[in-house]
């Protein structure tokens, strides 16, 4: 627990760097989603519904960036991403093999949620 506490400077800003990745899907929204799920969901709704969870998940990922450098606001940045991060990953895992393809990024969203968890505990 000590090495949480000790690097979560390091822990948030490459979570988050990783998390505001997903801005890349307001701009390209099929390719995201094709790499991300392994189909597309196409049409207008398709590239709706992608842009908005692109920019949602990448403004999270600025938000932990954030949460790096401003001890103030962490803890609810924090639990905001965990609920997000646990609950993507729950979905991902009871789908089974229907979103095989996004298991890559449920694993990372879980790890980044525990150690969230663990560090929050202990503090």
């Amino acid at each position: 627990m000590a090495f949480i506490t000790d690097n979560i400077f390091w822990i948030l800003l490459v979570s988050g760097v990783i998390t505001s990745s997903m801005l890349v899907a307001v701009v390209a929204p099929r390719l995201v989603f094709q790499q991300f799920f392994g189909t597309i969901l196409d049409g207008p709704l398709g590239n709706a519904i992608m842009r908005n969870w692109g920019l949602v998940i990448g403004m999270s990922g600025l938000l932990l960036i954030y949460a790096a450098y401003d001890e103030t606001v962490r803890t609810p940045i924090m639990l905001f991403s965990i609920v997000g991060k646990l609950f993507f990953s729950v979905q991902v895992f009871a789908a089974g093999s229907t979103l095989k393809a996004a298991r890559g990024g449920a694993i990372i969203d879980l790890v980044i949620g525990i150690l969230f968890c663990i560090y929050l505990i202990g503090n």
